[in-house]
């Protein structure tokens, strides 16, 4: 489990040129995606993401295998968050 903080999402933020306000608050989608990858520790070429719901800063998230060519992203209480499909 982790979460991403301000400063790591501000970081990112800067790094990407993203100014949007609602990013105070919100993860943006793809850097969780990004972070998701790695811990799995899939190289995928090609996938498909479909966001289930928004992941606030701070907030606690796991990383899973539902299938072997299929990530999902989840809180703390098992919500799903986002899907990360392999093509």
């Amino acid at each position: 489990m982790f979460e991403l903080n301000l400063k790591q999402v501000s970081e990112y933020l800067t790094l990407i040129n993203d100014h949007n306000p609602v990013h105070k608050q919100i993860v943006p989608g793809q850097m969780v995606v990004q972070i998701a990858l790695t811990k799995a520790k899939v190289n995928w070429s090609a996938y498909k993401v479909k966001y289930v719901e928004s992941i606030e800063i701070s907030e606690v998230i796991k990383v899973k295998f539902e299938k072997p060519n299929k990530l999902i992203i989840l809180n703390e209480n098992d919500k799903i968050k986002i899907h990360i499909t392999k093509k």
